[in-house]
């Protein structure tokens, strides 16, 4: 019963991820940001390798040449991880008084740039919001692009100060509280408060069946008491109807999972091995740059993160849910 569950389920719920499609959310334009010169801007790149720090050289030289103040870079995968660390990105970020936001993608035929403000609302991405449009088939080709069109665009330069040297980071944790390998006993006796899924430009799914699936899946296996909430209640309104710990999720290449959510991780390792115990055991191997899904669940006052004693991820979200499940039951034996 279960593994026709997850097939069927795995159907209609996708995170979109960005791929030829490009963004479909952005829409392009030809004008340049007035204040691409004067303000701060971050870059996040999407490029195909987990090790992007040899073109964020290659493009950030062009930025130093034109005026470009990128002072920060980041893997895109990382920022659209999930809500937990797009809010601790944002934060980081906009703290820096950081306002432009570039995006350096990858495709088949070549490389793409995006440049937009950062939205003062929270969150890096609305739907419909404009966009600078440039594409070539090489970075250094981008780049002398941009600085023709940047050449003739009358913007004037108040950048002058620039390093040399893109500052990347890559080793950037999303947990800020303290975070348990282990589950919470409490959670026996303790109502956890499910998140629905709700619409997103970053997912291609039914939000209605995918929430039927969710609830399917924590009724059939999770044990203890549980209820679905709308994604945006607070942390005071979840406690105010009687929750006390709330399940989380993350998505992204299993090497920046692990160190998002501070696990050690080997400059040799290859493959991630997750664990799932109880009557349906089974060990599941992954690739490091392999897309995964990761729960785990925070108490709502003290905002302690408990990740669960095993590494549990899975390809999907069905899978990385049940396996959560089923390791928090093999844990606390009910």
């Amino acid at each position: 019963m279960r593994n026709c569950i997850f097939s069927l389920l795995f159907l209609f719920m996708c995170f979109r991820g960005i791929s030829q499609d490009d963004f479909p959310f952005l829409t392009k334009t030809d004008q340049l940001p007035k204040d691409l010169l004067s303000k701060r801007a971050v870059v996040f790149m999407n490029i195909n390798s987990l090790n992007w720090e040899k073109e964020a050289q290659i493009i950030h030289n062009n930025f130093v040449e034109i005026g470009v103040d990128a002072v920060a870079y980041y893997s895109l995968s990382d920022i659209m991880s999930g809500e937990d660390a797009t809010k601790a990105f944002y934060s980081d970020i906009t703290d820096r008084s950081i306002e432009n936001m570039l995006i350096v993608h990858q495709m088949d035929s070549g490389f793409v740039l995006y440049a937009t403000k950062i939205p003062e609302e929270g969150g890096f991405f609305q739907n419909g919001m404009k966009a600078f449009y440039l594409q070539d088939k090489t970075l250094k080709e981008l780049g002398s692009q941009l600085r023709t069109l940047v050449n003739k665009s009358g913007l004037e330069r108040e950048n002058f100060l620039i390093i040399d040297v893109p500052e990347t980071f890559k080793k950037t944790r999303v947990i800020k509280s303290r975070r348990v390998e282990n589950f919470n006993p409490d959670i026996r006796i303790d109502k956890l408060a499910v998140p629905k899924f709700t619409e997103s430009i970053m997912l291609d799914m039914d939000v209605d069946q995918a929430n039927m699936a969710l609830d399917s899946i924590m009724e059939n296996y999770y044990p203890f008491e549980y209820g679905l909430v709308e994604p945006g209640m607070t942390a005071e309104e979840m406690i105010s109807q009687g929750y006390l710990m709330v399940l989380k999720k993350l998505q992204n290449n299993g090497e920046s999972l692990r160190r998002m959510l501070g696990y050690d991780l080997s400059e040799e390792e290859t493959i991630l091995i997750s664990i799932r115990k109880g009557p349906n055991e089974e060990v599941m191997k992954y690739r490091i740059d392999q897309q995964v899904h990761k729960y785990y669940v925070q108490q709502l006052y003290t905002k302690d993160i408990y990740l669960g004693e095993e590494w549990d991820a899975g390809q999907s979200w069905q899978e990385a849910l049940f396996n959560h499940i089923e390791n928090l039951k093999a844990k606390l034996k009910r």
